[in-house]
């Protein structure tokens, strides 16, 4: 089938988008978990967060719902079984028992992205912690006003050392590792914040998403967001109030007529009276009863909203033109960044976890995003805003890494599966 393609290609009856587009569309439907790479990971909980470090790409750091967090060396097999199947063990190990230990759930764990010597963790025990990995001792702490949901840090920062936290609070927290102590806030969202994700084409942009279902786009330097994205926005320009054409359109409904000024005043007067006595029957609230509103359109009236619910997952393509988004109401998004658009991609509706933030992956293409669906990791593959989704049933793995390496016309892939036995 390949060499079919090829040699059309070669004849010029097949362009090269289409083969490039085809060739992509086999190699995802023939993704499979690797048999041949194992790790024995030590946490005896649910492993919350995974993260290869960007300078080597050959350590991998994991945090767990036991409160422990474990680092495993990628390139260097501790053991073979079966002749050909390696088998990797944690190196380093940070659990309850440290003196300096979480006490409760780990929900992040990140490199510092410029050198393995440091990495960070964050927990449900209101701490975020720098550890030293050589000496695993806590170099410093950072004391937050409630649950941290999640941690980043920029990959390409040059100019500071920025921790940027979000927490069961309102605000956006920024801690500097330099100083050790807290930089400034950023406030705008209504509910708890539960995914950060930073800009991969400028170090002073950061991306928000709260319990709120707003994503807020924010720049470090100045105060106040610049940006929310819209679900209902999905061409550019300014989307017309909902309130004002409401509004002006009830005024034009009432505004009387010439030929009803012919009515008598008694007659005006009595369907005024009328209208008004349904209108207040129709705002009074039941009494013990709160009126609950749509979230379609308390997001119209009060506030605008990327998700019907919480959002759980940012993560941008590698090439800084997209966002991605999953949120609590079961929908995974597409954003164009530049214009703050909602691509509309129509995902099949998937099975998240709606009470802890989610942790997507995206090739470097990016035409692959693999999103954990409880028991289950859903691969989408999307091309021309068309999206194709795959299943993996793995009740007791996780899917690590994947690579992508670019070599002759076509662009060739190889990918490094990681299995965790839980």
């Amino acid at each position: 089938m390949w060499l079919e393609e090829l040699r059309r290609r070669e004849r010029g009856e097949l362009r090269a988008r289409r083969f490039e587009a085809l060739s992509r569309s086999r190699r995802a439907a023939s993704l499979a978990l690797s048999n041949r790479k194992e790790l024995a990971t030590p946490h005896h909980g649910a492993v919350n967060s995974l993260q290869v470090d960007l300078t080597e790409g050959r350590y991998l750091l994991s945090g767990a719902s036991d409160g422990s967090a474990a680092v495993f060396d990628l390139k260097n097999a501790t053991e073979y079984e079966a002749g050909f199947i390696a088998k990797h063990r944690n190196i380093l190990l940070v659990d309850r028992q440290h003196e300096h230990g979480h006490k409760f759930t780990v929900s992040a764990a990140i490199w510092y992205p410029v050198d393995t010597g440091l990495f960070v963790t964050a927990s449900f025990d209101t701490y975020v912690k720098v550890w030293d990995t050589n000496s695993t001792q806590v170099v410093m702490d950072f004391k937050m006003p409630g649950k941290v949901y999640s941690a980043a840090m920029s990959p390409i920062a040059t100019t500071h050392m920025l921790i940027a936290t979000g927490s069961a609070d309102v605000q956006v927290r920024l801690c500097d590792i330099a100083s050790g102590a807290f930089t400034h806030t950023l406030s705008g969202h209504h509910d708890g914040i539960m995914s950060l994700e930073w800009s991969n084409s400028s170090e002073w942009i950061l991306m928000s998403g709260g319990c709120d279902g707003a994503i807020r786009f924010w720049d470090i330097r100045r105060a106040g967001c610049f940006l929310v994205l819209d679900q209902l926005r999905s061409q550019l320009g300014k989307r017309p109030p909902f309130l004002d054409s409401s509004m002006e359109k009830d005024q034009k409904n009432l505004a009387p007529s010439p030929s009803s000024k012919s009515y008598s005043v008694q007659q005006r007067t009595g369907s005024r009276k009328k209208q008004s006595k349904t209108l207040q029957k129709s705002q009074t609230p039941i009494r013990g009863m709160q009126q609950r509103v749509h979230p379609g359109m308390s997001s119209s009236q009060n506030r605008t909203t990327a998700h019907y619910g919480a959002v759980t997952g940012l993560r941008t393509t590698t090439d800084g033109m997209h966002l991605l988004s999953s949120g609590s109401d079961s929908r995974l998004r597409i954003w164009d960044i530049d214009s703050g658009c909602n691509t509309l991609v129509n995902f099949e509706a998937m099975r998240l976890q709606p009470s802890k933030p989610l942790q997507l992956a995206v090739t470097d293409d990016p035409s692959l995003v693999f999103v954990p669906c409880m028991g289950s990791i859903k691969v989408c593959y999307f091309s021309n805003f068309s999206a194709l989704c795959l299943h993996f049933e793995v009740h007791t793995v996780l899917l690590y890494l994947l690579r992508y390496t670019t070599c002759g016309l076509g662009r060739h892939f190889k990918h490094s599966v990681g299995i965790m036995t839980m």
